[in-house]
């Protein structure tokens, strides 16, 4: 029987550390004498952001599976996080996405070796720059820091029952569940690869907006590696796996049958955000602002389309909100 991360127990902000069976793992748990081999951070349910040899990038914690033999720990910060400064932990992260792995310089941390980083990442480094630039130190040394050192930080106290054990039936379920996150991997991925080749330095979206905005004689290129990429439709397939997220009859059927699940989802989903604070507002607000500065076609592409996920994200709030109402 396997096991995943526990949801239900799981915050916003938590520093999730886990190792496998695989052989990269077990050379980093030798090389550093520690019992895990991996960092996470855990950035909204059923959603943690981790740099591995594709980058960095999101996965569904429902997804995540670990044998029982293997160790994972979730860490928060003594005291907490006060939510505000979770969400801007969490976007520190969700800023990076797409940013290349450095597995030199991994290597140089797990040697204990390294001053200064470059703006590539590895798994401990993310987490630890994440909270470095929030004003919370949980190592010395941000740049090169190991998990073992993140699970060893005085700043940090360890969550029970941080994970549950999943079914043969449960397991076998997701094999074949259809994954948006791949899709939005797959799709940065091509995005990020095609503005390398225009500019090696890019490591993530961010700097492909700069590339743009400094340089409108790529705004063509690059509006096309975003249609081609797929990356404008992935958010239809939640709309596919979840159509109760987003229509209040089918959620009142699902919760029917189905009422802690519903309520875990509503009140998951209303901690995300406001209807006028929440990341595709943030988003959308930024590329009206690029576009008020140095109008591109790029731009005002992906201005439309995170106004559009802010009418989705706002719909999906005022559904849950509603059945939260009608279901004290």
């Amino acid at each position: 029987m396997k096991k995943r991360l526990n949801e239900k127990v799981l915050k916003r902000g938590d520093v999730i550390l886990t190792t496998s069976d695989a052989r990269i793992s077990k050379f980093i748990r030798a090389t550093t004498i520690s019992p895990i081999s991996h960092a996470m951070l855990y950035v909204d349910h059923c959603s943690v952001i981790d740099a591995t040899g594709d980058g960095v990038h999101s996965a569904n914690t429902q997804r995540l599976f670990f044998e029982q033999h293997n160790a994972v720990f979730a860490l928060r910060l003594k005291g907490g996080l006060d939510p505000a400064t979770a969400i801007k932990i969490c976007n520190y992260v969700r800023e990076r996405i797409g940013s290349e792995y450095s597995t030199w310089e991994a290597g140089r941390a797990w040697q204990g070796l390294g001053k200064k980083g470059t703006p590539k990442q590895f798994c401990s480094r993310l987490v630890a720059q994440a909270y470095a630039a929030n004003g919370f130190q949980l190592v010395k040394n941000t740049d090169f820091c190991t998990p073992k050192k993140l699970l060893k930080s005085a700043k940090l106290v360890e969550v029970a029952d941080a994970t549950v054990e999943v079914t043969g039936d449960e397991y076998q379920a997701w094999q074949t569940h259809p994954s948006g996150l791949n899709l939005m991997r797959q799709s940065t991925n091509h995005i990020l690869n095609g503005a390398r080749k225009i500019d090696k330095s890019i490591q993530h979206l961010s700097d492909v907006d700069k590339l743009v905005l400094e340089h409108s004689v790529h705004d063509e290129t690059i509006m096309q590696l975003y249609i081609e990429s797929g990356f404008l439709h992935v958010w239809k397939i939640d709309h596919e796996i979840n159509p109760w997220h987003y229509d209040a009859r089918l959620m009142e059927d699902i919760g029917s049958r189905h009422p802690d699940r519903v309520r875990w989802y509503c009140e998951s989903t209303l901690s995300e955000g406001s209807r006028t604070d929440n990341r595709y507002v943030t988003n959308a607000k930024a590329y009206q602002y690029y576009q008020s500065m140095r109008p591109r076609k790029t731009i005002v592409m992906l201005m439309a389309f995170y106004q559009m996920l802010a009418e989705h994200h706002a719909n999906r709030l005022d559904i849950a909100e509603d059945w939260l109402k009608r279901h004290p």
